[in-house]
């Protein structure tokens, strides 16, 4: 029954046309799948070669440096052309008379716009550069993350196998039992209960590794997990590094190295606006013809603006809020960041303590109860809802044990994102 049991489960799941999509329609060749097992590290690579989000972020840092190029430019000469005295009467009638004048027109930026658009450009491409290290790293935590979910709901479909054996290992002991007369018939009713409750447990456990599969494949882009299992073991709780170590690491990760250049994109597109309030100077050269006397003689001018209406005063006063919000909004931001640090330090303590707790006193202490209870039921010592109650106690001890465990994981992965890899190995894995 057990094994026809989880043999349709299996069959069920896997060949439901959600996870039956081709491997094309994602973008990936077989070659470039894995295939079978998956390490953490395979994922790690397939996450940081097929993520959407990271092809998106090096597109936005080359058009970033795109406009670098652009801001360079020196602005293009003007052609200027000219024709005077023509379409009168007499002597000017049509263009007999024209005089023409041919010349070439440079602006010149005097407030160093060019060099001002250039810095500008240049703290887009820090920008960016910044924005898709975050990026990569928020890969990295999704791929851990989801890694690490994938094993918790690995290990609990194991836990829900052994459920179901031993529930119908007992059922078969109580129908031995009821059989010899020994207990009610009730009891063996109960037992059959409690294996269907194991079958609908193994059930849920099944999809919920299909479905921890499918988060994981998500990662690198795709919906369809070809691989089969992970393969390593959810990180043991070990000590942290001290405390302004940690401050350290924080205020060198990509979201504050972010927020540093947002600042002086600010800084400099406020000074790139000053510039602009300078007028620009217009040079013109040239030759003009005289028709009537058949001569040639040069030609030279220049313009400028005339600063009375606009001075580009409302850009400047616009771009000294933006930089003094970015300033301010870059405060809040480091406070908040030193909270939520404080705050997944405690977290991981917390979680460290109740992983050893579990893993140290109740799960052994609901193993030796269950053993004893087992052992003195089917002496006739315990009734069956004491067997009952043990077995609850122990599956239940070893569920909350794992979750101790994937919890201090998880927090594990928050606090690397927030403030970068620490010394200790997020995961060993198996060989």
């Amino acid at each position: 029954m057990h094994t026809s049991f989880i043999v349709l489960l299996t069959a069920v799941v896997l060949v439901s046309p959600a996870l039956l999509q081709s491997a094309e329609a994602q973008g990936l060749t077989d070659q470039e799948q894995t295939r079978g097992e998956l390490t953490l590290d395979q994922a790690i690579t397939n996450a940081l070669k097929f993520s959407p989000s990271l092809a998106a972020g090096a597109h936005a840092v080359s058009a970033a440096e795109a406009r670098v190029t652009q801001a360079s430019k020196f602005l293009n000469p003007e052609l200027e052309m000219e024709v005077e005295n023509f379409g009168g009467r007499d002597e000017l009638n049509g263009f007999d008379g024209a005089d023409s004048t041919v010349a070439i027109a440079q602006p010149f930026l005097l407030g160093g716009d060019r060099a001002r658009r250039r810095d500008v450009a240049d703290a887009e491409v820090l920008l960016a550069a910044s924005d898709l290290d975050l990026q990569r790293r928020g890969v990295l935590y999704r791929t851990h993350t989801a890694f690490f979910e994938l094993l918790a709901a690995q290990q609990e479909f194991v836990l829900a196998e052994e459920l179901l054996e031993l529930a119908e290992d007992f059922a078969r002991t109580v129908k031995a039992r009821v059989d010899a007369g020994k207990v009610s018939p009730v009891e063996s009713t109960r037992a059959r209960i409690e294996t269907a409750h194991a079958e609908v447990a193994l059930s849920n456990a099944l999809h919920n590794v299909n479905r921890s599969r499918v988060h994981l494949a998500a990662a690198w882009g795709s919906s369809n997990p070809n691989f089969e299992r992970a393969v390593g073991h959810i990180p043991a709780p070990e000590d942290l590094p001290p405390y302004p170590d940690l401050e350290r690491l924080l205020r060198n990760a990509p979201e504050a190295e972010i927020m540093r250049r947002n600042l002086t994109l600010h800084e400099r597109s406020l000074r790139l606006e000053k510039a602009l309030a300078i007028p620009d100077l217009r040079v013109h050269l040239g030759t003009r013809h005289f028709r009537e006397s058949g001569q040639s003689a040069w030609v030279a001018g220049l313009s400028i603006p005339l600063p009375v209406f606009d001075r580009n005063q409302g850009a400047r006063r616009a771009a000294e809020f933006e930089l003094d919000a970015a300033r301010r909004t870059t405060q809040a931001a480091n406070a908040e960041q030193h909270a939520r640090l404080r705050s997944l330090v405690e977290r991981l303590l917390a979680a460290k303590k109740a992983v050893r707790s579990m893993t140290q006193v109740v799960e052994p202490t609901a193993t030796e109860a269950f053993a004893a209870v087992t052992i003195g039921y089917r002496e006739g010592k315990f009734a069956f809802i004491d067997l009952l109650q043990a077995q609850q106690a122990l599956f239940e001890a070893r569920t909350l044990a794992l979750g101790s465990r994937l919890d201090y994981a998880l927090a594990l992965c928050d606090l690397e994102h927030l403030v970068g890899p620490l010394s200790q190995t997020l995961v060993k894995e198996q060989s």
